[in-house]
């Protein structure tokens, strides 16, 4: 069980070094400001819903962009207000609506923001904005979001077979092992066993990380 041991400890040393934990946590907290953008960008749709509603009630563009801000527009969705927010301070501050929007989608680069500058931009450039601009981009959003919803589905099956599957062999061996006998042996008390054990450990991890990361990278 030496090398066993020795291997672990190798692993855990490996994983607790200063320059690996700096980069762990860096890549959390980039997750999670991915995971932000992605859920404001996720109620843009009901927030171009909202502008909507209100042209078709005969508010101007300005109006109704300013009521989401207070959450009249996007129902509950307080992650837009900040950016939405911003933006109207930008406008306020001389900048066109048109190319503060732009700047918004430049900040969280996702397809939601974009469709929504491209609106406000060709409804500003007209007398008065038309609402079938912000329901077309809030049906294509809504659209999309159902298919990323879909696919979430389909991850968290695929994340649950890859837990299944990595624990196969250990059971196995957990039976090997209480039934006792050569293969029980083998494991426990020779060089090749340890071996065996250890390297098995580490490409049962080498092989999570991997899909895990496969699956991170196929949905957005």
């Amino acid at each position: 069980m030496t090398a066993v041991v020795t291997a672990l400890i190798l692993l855990c040393g490996a994983a607790t070094s200063p320059r690996r934990r700096r980069r762990i946590a860096a890549a959390f907290a980039a997750r999670r400001l991915r995971r932000r953008a992605r859920r404001r960008a996720g109620l843009v749709g009901e927030y171009c819903a909202g502008i909507a509603r209100r042209l078709h009630a005969g508010e101007t563009l300005l109006q109704a962009m300013t009521a989401g801000a207070t959450g009249s527009a996007a129902g509950d969705a307080r992650p837009l207000r900040e950016p939405i927010s911003r933006l109207l301070d930008e406008h306020a501050r001389g900048v066109t609506l048109a190319r503060a929007a732009q700047r918004w989608a430049t900040r969280d680069a996702t397809e939601e923001t974009a469709l929504l500058s491209i609106a406000v931009s060709l409804a500003s450039e007209q007398v008065g904005a038309d609402p079938a601009l912000f329901d077309r981009v809030a049906q294509t959003i809504g659209a999309r979001n159902d298919l990323v919803a879909d696919a979430r589905v389909q991850v968290a099956q695929a994340r649950a077979s890859i837990w299944v599957v990595a624990s196969l062999p250990w059971a196995i061996a957990v039976v090997l092992l209480a039934e006792g006998g050569t293969a029980a042996d083998v494991l426990l008390h020779t060089p090749l066993g340890w071996f065996s054990v250890a390297a098995a450990a580490l490409m049962e991890l080498a092989g999570i990380a991997w899909m895990r990361g496969l699956i991170e990278r196929a949905v957005p």
